[in-house]
């Protein structure tokens, strides 16, 4: 997934989203965290977990250019 400004305001401003959308929302918001943080991702590590409608998780060790993305749906780990 590549990061889009215009795509997150546009999914934003949608009343209800889809299971896929709320995870691209998730996702793109993390993504403009670290940007907005000015960290430099490959360097950083991250075990962070976010607790809202669609529980996730992100995480990534220090040097690794991709980490691993879960979301909890009706209680199951995808």
């Amino acid at each position: 997934m590549k990061y889009s400004e215009t795509e997150i305001k546009k999914l934003l401003k949608t009343k209800d989203l889809s299971l896929e959308d709320q995870v691209k929302v998730n996702i793109l918001n993390f993504i403009r965290t670290i940007h907005l943080n000015e960290e430099d991702f490959i360097e950083s590590s991250y075990g962070s977990k976010f607790f809202g409608v669609l529980p996730m998780t992100f995480e990534k060790k220090p040097g690794q250019v991709m980490g691993l993305i879960t979301a909890t749906v009706n209680g199951e780990v995808r």
